[in-house]
């Protein structure tokens, strides 16, 4: 594949894909640049922000309200854990506890547990264990099954 970059001094960007056939690989490239505008409009203090899906390293719920975490804030979000999944599962969000969905591109270690489990050491340096009902979904996800 050719990739040709052209620096431009005014004008909006643009990017142009020319393809003989839609593979999976364009798609993904497709879909990797059309989600970076999206956001995930979450609250802190009284104040909305927009919250770039990759910039989120978990999401929890508790007693009925998300919350989202990021490197440095917490905030929360009107989103459930079951939509959040499914909008993001292209951008490596997982289920990983009835609780709990998590961003698997910010895992930084993986240590398996006794039970089944596995606890993920996130970006922040915050652990969450991976329940056995999602253990091996993951496993199977992280060998490209």
């Amino acid at each position: 594949m050719k990739v040709t970059l052209q620096q431009i001094s005014g004008g909006a960007e643009e990017v142009i894909i020319k393809y003989k056939k839609m593979t999976e690989q364009i798609d993904g490239i497709v879909n990797y640049i059309t989600r970076q505008e999206d956001k995930i409009i979450a609250f802190k203090d009284g104040q909305q922000f927009a919250i770039p899906p990759q910039n989120v390293i978990y999401l929890e719920s508790v007693d009925g309200i998300t919350y989202l975490y990021t490197k440095m804030e917490v905030y929360r979000t009107n989103l459930s854990l079951a939509s959040v999944e499914a909008m993001y599962m292209e951008e490596g969000y997982f289920r990983c506890s009835k609780s709990m969905v998590i961003n698997i591109y910010r895992i930084e270690k993986l240590k398996s547990e006794p039970g089944s489990r596995i606890d993920a050491m996130m970006d922040n340096g915050e652990h969450v264990i991976i329940s056995r009902r999602y253990a091996k979904e993951l496993r199977s996800i992280l060998k490209g099954d």
